[in-house]
């Protein structure tokens, strides 16, 4: 005797795995892990590089008191002193390879999309701003541009 509940499938999905039903891939396909990934690397190789090369205008942004401008400027000079340390390197790597690696086993499915588009417009925004309002100014006093 054997009743209904033992012999069926009482499983919530079916017996197919959550994340990878066909008829889910079949139309929205797979999510953009190793995209992340990549986008995540290349943001953080070209933030890294744009803090790398303002190290270099260090006494003239000191001498410029670019600090006292704005909020905004005076923030991205602080995250870029925080991540041209060792600590704050070692923190970056370990959070981008931490995100990098939850996206590729699928932790992070739901917001993958939205993670992309937030580091692409960091990049956009993040390098239009530091050379527009940190970089531009200081090489133009340097030519005479500026009086």
């Amino acid at each position: 005797m054997s009743d209904d509940t033992t012999t069926g499938n009482t499983s919530i999905t079916g017996g197919h795995d959550p994340v990878y039903t066909t008829s889910v891939t079949s139309t929205i396909g797979r999510p953009p892990r190793k995209t992340y990934f990549a986008v995540q690397l290349i943001g953080l190789l070209a933030t890294l590089s744009v803090f790398w090369i303002s190290r270099s205008f260090g006494k003239e942004i000191d001498h410029a008191n670019l600090k006292d401008d704005s909020r905004l400027t005076a923030l991205i000079l602080r995250i870029g002193e925080l991540l041209t340390t060792p600590m704050g390197l070692a923190c970056a790597i370990f959070i981008v390879l931490g995100l990098g690696l939850l996206a590729i086993r699928g932790a992070i499915d739901g917001i993958l999309k939205f993670l992309i588009w937030a580091n692409v417009l960091w990049l956009l925004v993040f390098i239009a701003y530091n050379t527009m309002a940190i970089w531009l100014p200081i090489i133009q006093a340097k030519r005479g541009v500026v009086p």
